[in-house]
């Protein structure tokens, strides 16, 4: 495509020569000849330090977002130097163009929310393959079709890569993308120029606030999917933040439908079954019973918010109440072995949905494994202890992803959330966090390994070593199996 017509998308007359662009890049690693190439000021690290290193591996132009860049190196090299302000909102459009806008030749749902994001696409996914119509996924576990799946980088791809999988989609015939879709997705312009066909809201609550500053900032990025979405928005109408948010269904380019126990979907029974749950929920007057294998209330919300969106593309429900039953989401209350539970759970909400489901079906004891990710939201974690502290019987605080910050300094914020400190154990080790755990749990006893769910490494450092919550409690059962037999 020519750089003409990509800088024209953005408002940028341009009458230079009028050069073809063959790749996009803000990665100088990946830079071919005839690439443009994006310098981008980044939170760590400067794409303009990188130029030169672009050009010379054959960069025909530059966008950067520094003005000083941009004049003395227009001086030095031959090639176009384009200065813009908002440049990720820039590259996010022009990425689209250059591909051919794919969000307007599919129909993209995306999902926000503080929690609930995965299991809510999930179900959508599974869904819609299972009626027919090819669906993709892009979100937190991974990217890709049931065919052909990748592992995600990213709850919310950057909007490069995000496009490109659109393209891929696209020329695979694919009908459906369900996309979660983050807020640092949202403020930093990954889906700037996605024109997505539906929305769901599943909550807020705490989170990401060493990011967005306030919980009305984080409130404020999510709201802007609701901005590019054409058709349909489903709003859980129970959470105090989606009532805000349904207020303002004037300004909205869309329908609006809300779900919860005082929304148009309502959540009339949730019954707690040996296999998972049994929900009801009421439409027009009608009931609809959907049996799932996700377990708890929380759940529930899930699932309604699902059954509002399918009903609100057209799906019939008597086509699609059957459709939930044998869903599963990894790494989501995810039982490895019996009473053994692995869950992604990483914010003190979420947390506490998952004990309170575990409390209410446990016959022993409940014995909770978890800590806090590093370089992260510091403010939830002393929140997280005391969750733990008041629903579990026994506590062990282990790292998480603890990054570049100091593990006893992570462990210290959740312990000051704690008044019992002799149901607390610390074991910074993961592996013998866990281990731990299930040397203790007796009988009937459940063990709840929070924070990583579906993850299959750990951040130590600026290292990303290969760590699995799941390959460790099998190991430990294998391990047992082996002494018995020997």
């Amino acid at each position: 495509m020519k750089l003409k017509k990509l800088l024209n998308h953005i408002g940028i007359s341009y009458e230079g020569i009028d050069l073809e662009i063959l790749s996009i890049t803000d990665d100088s690693r990946e830079v071919i000849p005839g690439s443009l190439f994006f310098a981008i000021t980044g939170f760590s690290t400067d794409g303009n330090k990188f130029i030169p290193e672009a050009i010379k591996k054959g960069a025909v132009a530059v966008i950067s977002d520094n003005a000083e860049v941009v004049k003395l190196y227009s001086k030095k090299y031959k090639v176009p130097f384009i200065y813009v302000k908002d440049i990720r909102e820039k590259e996010a459009l022009i990425v689209s163009k250059f591909f051919g806008e794919p969000s307007k030749k599919l129909k993209v749902i995306g999902v926000t929310g503080t929690n609930g994001k995965t299991t809510t696409s999930y179900i959508i996914y599974n869904v819609l393959n299972k009626l027919g119509h090819k669906t993709a996924i892009i979100g937190t576990v991974e990217y890709g079709t049931p065919y052909k799946r990748k592992a995600a980088s990213r709850t919310t791809p950057s909007s490069l890569e995000y496009n490109k999988l659109l393209r891929e989609f696209l020329d695979q015939k694919i009908e459906f993308v369900v996309s979660e879709v983050s807020s640092h997705g949202l403020e930093l312009h990954r889906v700037t120029g996605i024109k997505f066909e539906g929305a769901i809201f599943t909550n807020l609550t705490q989170d990401h606030l060493d990011f967005h500053k306030d919980i009305y900032g984080y409130f404020l990025s999510k709201e802007k999917l609701f901005f590019l979405t054409k058709s349909i928005s489903v709003i859980n109408i129970d959470d105090p933040f989606g009532k805000v948010l349904s207020g303002l269904r004037a300004i909205f380019p869309c329908e609006l439908i809300t779900y919860g126990k005082n929304g148009k979907v309502k959540i009339e029974n949730v019954e707690n079954k040996k296999f998972g749950s049994e929900i009801t929920l009421r439409l027009e007057n009608k009931r609809y019973v959907i049996k799932t294998n996700l377990k708890g209330e929380y759940n529930a919300y899930n699932v309604a918010a699902a059954f509002s969106l399918l009903v609100s593309l057209g799906f019939k429900a008597e086509e699609i109440k059957d459709l939930f039953e044998s869903i599963k989401v990894p790494g989501r209350l995810e039982e490895v072995v019996e009473n053994v539970f692995i869950d992604y759970a990483h914010t003190p909400d979420a947390l506490e949905k998952v004990l309170t489901v575990l409390s209410q079906i446990k016959k022993g004891k409940l014995i909770t494994v978890f800590g806090c990710g590093g370089d992260r939201d510091r403010e939830k974690r002393p929140f997280m202890g005391k969750v733990a502290e008041k629903f579990s019987d026994r506590v062990i605080i282990t790292n998480d992803n603890p990054r570049s910050e100091e593990p006893s300094k992570i462990i210290e914020d959740i312990l000051s959330g704690i008044e019992n400190r002799e149901k607390v154990i610390v074991i910074p080790n993961r592996k013998e966090a866990i281990f731990k755990a299930l040397e203790e749990k007796r009988g009937n006893d459940i063990v709840l390994i929070a924070g990583k769910g579906h993850e299959n490494y750990q951040i130590i450092g600026n290292k990303k070593i290969h760590f699995s919550d799941r390959e460790v409690v099998e190991s430990f059962y294998e391990s047992r199996r082996s002494c018995k037999d020997s």
